[in-house]
């Protein structure tokens, strides 16, 4: 499962979300009322580990390598 962290750092408010889609709406939303925001994306696995997959991008692409598995192109 991916879980998108987001942070307003304007007002200090954050939120998790289960979609990309959904944290960069929440991002644009927040960079039209003028507020500075970040986000980080995360796989998380049935055990409870969970591995940081980099920031989130509202442009480009936000897939990612992730270290020790099987990966041969980016997905995450």
């Amino acid at each position: 499962m991916t879980q998108c962290i987001v942070y307003d750092e304007t007002t200090k408010e954050s939120e998790t979300f289960c979609s990309l889609t959904a944290a960069k709406k929440w991002m644009r939303e927040r960079i039209k009322q003028k507020h500075e925001v970040s986000g980080q994306k995360y796989r998380v696995y049935s055990d409870g580990e969970f591995v940081n997959c980099g920031s989130i991008s509202l442009t480009g692409s936000n897939k990612s390598f992730v270290a020790n598995t099987r990966q041969t192109k980016k997905g995450y």
